[in-house]
């Protein structure tokens, strides 16, 4: 292949990448990490509140909120909220998004997850996980258009 013919591609790839990557910013959809989420614990409904470390829940929506498969489990410092696990939700118990898993922000390297798009009531299927310490953490959606929570405890029932 010629030089000129490799810079002739790489001319309409770069513009037509920047074009891909523009739209309209109210309809992107947020990741985790997301200042702007808002606890609203009247959009999910948690089947286990307090949850143990290891334990597999259900998360229902009655207004069959639009979201992905990403989530995740929050704690608070001062004012701020803070990543402390990702969690992959399976959705409406089948098999075609795999299992529940989770990982520690600790643990991210090299780690994403698949933008898919979900709506309807669920369930949720999402796993704790097993390393988490009891307390009260925040859970939201992660990459939703508009990341939403709802308040979970986690205790040592098990």
């Amino acid at each position: 292949m010629r030089v000129s013919q490799l810079l002739r591609g790489v001319a309409f790839i770069v513009p037509l990448g920047l074009l891909i990557g523009c739209g309209d910013a109210e309809n992107q959809r947020q990741g985790a990490n997301d200042p702007a989420a808002q606890i609203r614990p009247e959009l999910l409904e948690v089947s286990a509140s307090p949850a143990s470390p290891g334990e597999t829940i259900e998360v229902r929506f009655p207004q069959e909120t639009d979201r992905g498969i990403a989530w995740v489990l929050e704690e608070q410092g001062g004012n701020d909220w803070h990543v402390l696990y990702y969690l992959t939700a399976a959705i409406d118990n089948s098999d075609s998004f795999g299992s529940p898993s989770w990982w520690s922000v600790d643990d991210n390297e090299g780690i994403a997850w698949a933008d898919i798009g979900v709506s309807g009531p669920g369930p949720d299927t999402l796993t704790m996980p097993d390393s988490i310490v009891p307390g009260t953490y925040r859970l939201c959606t992660a990459n939703s258009i508009e990341n939403i929570c709802t308040m979970l405890d986690i205790d040592t029932r098990g």
